[in-house]
């Protein structure tokens, strides 16, 4: 195991009793919390690398990808985070009753502002990995502050890539006008995250509709996601679907 580091050593140490209390949060509730996760000088250094990016952008939207793309701002030292990793590792355990592939994340930084809030906005999905976590770096504190509307467990971990297909393509083509409408007239048919900047919230992103709701004009709303464990990847079809993409 890589030894502790100077940030692993702010971030909290879950016990095994801990960690299945979230488990069973993220089974009963949709979502587990741990509050508080990341440090004031995480919080703070994350935060610096935002107000940057914000000011390069014209206040407009970006997102990063990767570990190397947030470099400097202590988002890329938490994806090699012994302690945040382990979340992971037993949350897969504990879900799938097998021991958990190595932790690789597809990491994202989101920064929602300007003309792209609305585009990037409501978009309802299903991720393409089992776990999610969402870490607000963010969120405005007046008006609409971009709440997380989830619909949780719609769907079992699919056995064939195919269907997984089918299931996106349901929510995000046929269904996304019926889940807007719905949660602009009735949000209390999801669960729906007020969330607040340096908690951790974790939800089953492969098996849960979800979406970020738009904030007001003028506002900037950045959360880091990483997602883990792709239960296609292994498949055939999916990767001749993305070499012929490519090619």
């Amino acid at each position: 195991m890589d030894p502790v580091s100077a940030l692993d050593i702010r971030l909290p140490d879950l016990s095994q009793e801990e960690l299945l209390h979230l488990f069973f949060e993220m089974e009963t509730n949709g979502f587990g919390c741990l509050h508080g996760f990341l440090a004031d000088v995480d919080l703070a250094k994350a935060r610096q690398f935002v107000a940057s990016s914000m000011r390069q952008s014209g206040n407009e939207y970006v997102a990063y990808r990767g570990s190397e793309a947030v470099q400097g701002s202590g988002l890329d030292d938490l994806a090699t985070s012994v302690r945040f990793q382990s979340i992971f590792t037993r949350l897969y355990e504990a879900s799938r009753h097998r021991p958990a592939p190595p932790v690789e994340f597809y990491q994202l930084l989101r920064c929602l502002a300007g003309t792209g809030m609305l585009t990037h906005s409501f978009n309802f999905h299903y991720d393409s990995y089992l776990i999610t976590a969402l870490i607000p770096i963010v969120i405005p504190a007046t008006g609409r502050p971009g709440d997380l509307y989830l619909a949780p467990k719609m769907r079992p971990v699919r056995a064939n890539y195919i269907r997984n297909v089918i299931d996106k393509i349901i929510v995000e083509r046929i269904k996304q006008k019926t889940l807007r409408h719905r949660a602009e007239i009735d949000p209390k048919w999801f669960t729906r995250i007020r969330m607040v900047p340096g908690n951790l919230y974790l939800f089953w992103g492969y098996r849960t509709i979800h979406a970020n709701e738009p904030c007001d004009t003028g506002t900037v709303r950045a959360t880091a996601l990483y997602h883990f464990f792709d239960p296609h990847c292994e498949s055939k079809l999916k990767h001749r679907l993305r070499s012929s993409s490519n090619g």
